[in-house]
C-alpha cells in the first residue's frame, strides 16, 4: 500500500518537475542570447562617462603599485584619502583589466555578469515568492517577471556602465531573497559584503531592516520576533567593522577626511528635514530626465507602472482582498527602508534610482495577480498577457533610448587623440581620455580649481608636472560663460584666462577635432544644435 502511494506520488510530482527543468532551460538559453546581444553595443550604450575611468583608473594603479591604499594618479592638488568602501569592487576590476588589458569594454565585461548573475537570484526570487500558484506553468511569473526585469531601459543601463550600480542591484536581489528563505545571517552576509563596493550599501543594510523590523504592539513585545533582526544586524556589523578598520589602517583621520569630503560634494550633513523636502525633487527630475552629466533614460512608463501597482497594492489591502499579504507586506517596507536610507544619505543621483526596481517590479507581479483573481479560468492567460504587454511596452521604451546612442563611438573620439598624442604623453585633460593613457599621465582639470590655495599659478603647475599636450574642449568656455552654474563638474573654473593667455604663449595647436558626445560632458548639450571642438595643445620649452 505504502509503495503504491510511493509511486502515485511521484506520477504526480512528475510534471512540476518537469516544468521546472523547461523553466531553467528557457532561463539559461534567454540569459546566454542576452548576454550576446548587450555584448554588441556593450561600448555603446551608455556613453563612457569619466566615473568610469575614474573607478577604473583608480584600480590600475593600486594594481601596478600593488597596494590598496592608494589613491588616483589624476588628482594631484584635488584632496583625495584612501579609504576600504570600495576595495572589493576595486578587486573584482583587477581580474578584467589583466583578462582584457586596460579598456571600458574590460570593466563594463564585469557589470554586464553581475546583470546576468542578477536575473537569475531574480528568477528564484520569483520563484519563492509565487511557488505554488504559478509554479507549474512553463511561461509563469518566474520567467516573465525576470524578462521583464531585464528589458527595462534602467537594468540594461546599470549592466553596461562601469560602476557599482549593478553589483549592488545583485545584492539587493540576493537579500531579498535570503529574508524571503528565512535566512537571516545570509543577508547579513550579502549586506555586509556590498559596503567593500559603495556607501551605497547603507540603503541595502535599511532595506533589509524595515523588512525585518516587527510591526505592531503584539508582535515587537516578542523577543523572538527580534531575533531575526538581531542576527542581520550582528552580522552586518561585523563587516562594517572589518572595513571601517581597514580604512582607519589606510587614513588615521578617516572619518574626518570622508565626512569633510560628503560635505564639500553632497552636503551630506544637511538637516534630514531638507533631505526629505528633495525626495520629490529627485523624482521629478528622473521624470523629465533632468541631469548634470549623467545619462538619464526616459522611465516614465516604468514610473506610471509603479505608482499604479502601489496604488492598487493599498486599495486591496485597506478593502482586506489582497492575496499573498505577507509578501506585499515584506516588499513594501523594503520599498520603505530603501527610500528612508536615500533620505538618510541626501544624494540623489540618478543613478541609485534602480536599486528600486526590483523591489516595485515584484510589486507590479504581485499587482496584476491579484487584479486577475476573479477571472476564474481566464485567469492564467489574462495575468501572462498583461505582463507580456508590459514586457513589449518595455523592450520597445529601451529600444528607442538605445538606438541614438549607437551612432556614436567612444573609439572614434580615442582614435582623434591618438592622432597627436601618445599614451606615454603627460597630459592635462578631461578624464574620460584616460582609457587611451598610461597610468600617471594624465592630469584632470578639477586639479586647476584648487590652484589659488595652494598659491600655484596655471603655468607653475603644467611646468612642475612637465605636462607636454593639453586636451581643451571649448565646453570649458561654455562653463565658464555660465558659472557658476555647472561648476560642479570642474570646480570653479577661475583660471580660464589664465590658462588661455598661457596656451596663446606657450601653446602650439596640433590638432583639433569635432565630436559632439565627448567634447561635453553636460548632458542635454551632447549631439544637440551646439557643436564642441576638442583643440589638442602641445606645450612649448618644458624647461
Amino acid at each position: 500500500m505504502k509503495q503504491t502511494k510511493n509511486i502515485i506520488d511521484r506520477l504526480h510530482d512528475t510534471p512540476r518537475h518537469q516544468v521546472h527543468i523547461g523553466q531553467n532551460l528557457i532561463l539559461g538559453i534567454y540569459i546566454l542570447c542576452y548576454f550576446l546581444i548587450s555584448l554588441s553595443f556593450l561600448t555603446e550604450f551608455p556613453f563612457v562617462h569619466s566615473d568610469e575611468a575614474w573607478l577604473s583608473g583608480l584600480t590600475r594603479n593600486m594594481m601596478e603599485k600593488g597596494d590598496l591604499g592608494v589613491t588616483e594618479t589624476f588628482y594631484d592638488l584635488k584632496p583625495r584619502y584612501p579609504h576600504a568602501i570600495k576595495t572589493i569592487f576595486h578587486l573584482l576590476q583587477m581580474p578584467m583589466l589583466a583578462l582584457f588589458q586596460y579598456h571600458v569594454f574590460a570593466f563594463r565585461l564585469l557589470s554586464l555578469t553581475f546583470g546576468c548573475i542578477t536575473l537569475v537570484l531574480f528568477y528564484l526570487l520569483l520563484k519563492s515568492i509565487f511557488n505554488g500558484s504559478d509554479s507549474t506553468r512553463l511561461w509563469g511569473y518566474p520567467i516573465v517577471g525576470t524578462i521583464l526585469l531585464s528589458v527595462d531601459i534602467q537594468f540594461i543601463y546599470a549592466s553596461h556602465f562601469a560602476r557599482q550600480e549593478i553589483l549592488l542591484v545583485c545584492c539587493i536581489v540576493a537579500s531579498i531573497l535570503a529574508l524571503f528563505k528565512k535566512h537571516y545571517l545570509m543577508a547579513g552576509l550579502m549586506t555586509g559584503l556590498s559596503i567593500g563596493l559603495h556607501p551605497n550599501s547603507f540603503l541595502i543594510g535599511m532595506m533589509c531592516g524595515a523588512m525585518l523590523l516587527p510591526i505592531g504592539s503584539k508582535q515587537m513585545k516578542q523577543r523572538k520576533a527580534w531575533k531575526p533582526l538581531l542576527g542581520y544586524a550582528g552580522i552586518t556589523s561585523v563587516f562594517a567593522a572589518l572595513f571601517l578598520s581597514i580604512s582607519l589602517a589606510f587614513d588615521r583621520q578617516f572619518f574626518k577626511h570622508y565626512f569633510e569630503y560628503g560635505n564639500s560634494e553632497f552636503d551630506i550633513g544637511a538637516p534630514v528635514t531638507s533631505k526629505l523636502m528633495e525626495l520629490p525633487y529627485f523624482f521629478k527630475k528622473i521624470w523629465y530626465g533632468v541631469s548634470g552629466t549623467y545619462y538619464v533614460p526616459d522611465i516614465r512608463f516604468e514610473l506610471i507602472l509603479f505608482a499604479l501597482s502601489a496604488a492598487a497594492i493599498l486599495i486591496l489591502v485597506l478593502s482586506g482582498k489582497l492575496n499573498k499579504g505577507k509578501e506585499a507586506a515584506l516588499i513594501g517596507k523594503g520599498i520603505i527602508g530603501m527610500l528612508a536610507g536615500m533620505v538618510i544619505i541626501g544624494r540623489y543621483n540618478q543613478t541609485s534610482i534602480v536599486f528600486l526596481f526590483p523591489l516595485f517590479f515584484i510589486l507590479v507581479l504581485l499587482a496584476v495577480d491579484n487584479l486577475t483573481v476573479g477571472l476564474n479560468k481566464a485567469r492564467s492567460y489574462a495575468k501572462h498577457a498583461i505582463v507580456i504587454l508590459f514586457i513589449m511596452i518595455a523592450a520597445a521604451t529601451s529600444g528607442i533610448n538605445i538606438a541614438p546612442w549607437l551612432n556614436y563611438s567612444y573609439e572614434d573620439y580615442v582614435n582623434e587623440v591618438s592622432k597627436a598624442v601618445k599614451p606615454q604623453n603627460t597630459v592635462l585633460a578631461n578624464l574620460n581620455s584616460e582609457y587611451f593613457f598610461e597610468n600617471g599621465k594624465l592630469l584632470d582639470y578639477r586639479n586647476l580649481s584648487y590652484l589659488k590655495e595652494k598659491g600655484m599659478s596655471v603655468e607653475d603647475y603644467i611646468r612642475k608636472n612637465k605636462i607636454e599636450y593639453i586636451l581643451l574642449s571649448d565646453e570649458m568656455d561654455l562653463i565658464y560663460s555660465q558659472r557658476p552654474v555647472w561648476n560642479m563638474i570642474y570646480g570653479n573654473l577661475r583660471y580660464m584666462d589664465e590658462l588661455h593667455q598661457f596656451l596663446d604663449e606657450n601653446g602650439i595647436l596640433v590638432h583639433r577635432f569635432q565630436n559632439n558626445t565627448y567634447g561635453i560632458r553636460i548632458v542635454q548639450y551632447m549631439n544637440s544644435d551646439r557643436d564642441f571642438t576638442v583643440q589638442i595643445f602641445k606645450v612649448k620649452d618644458l624647461s
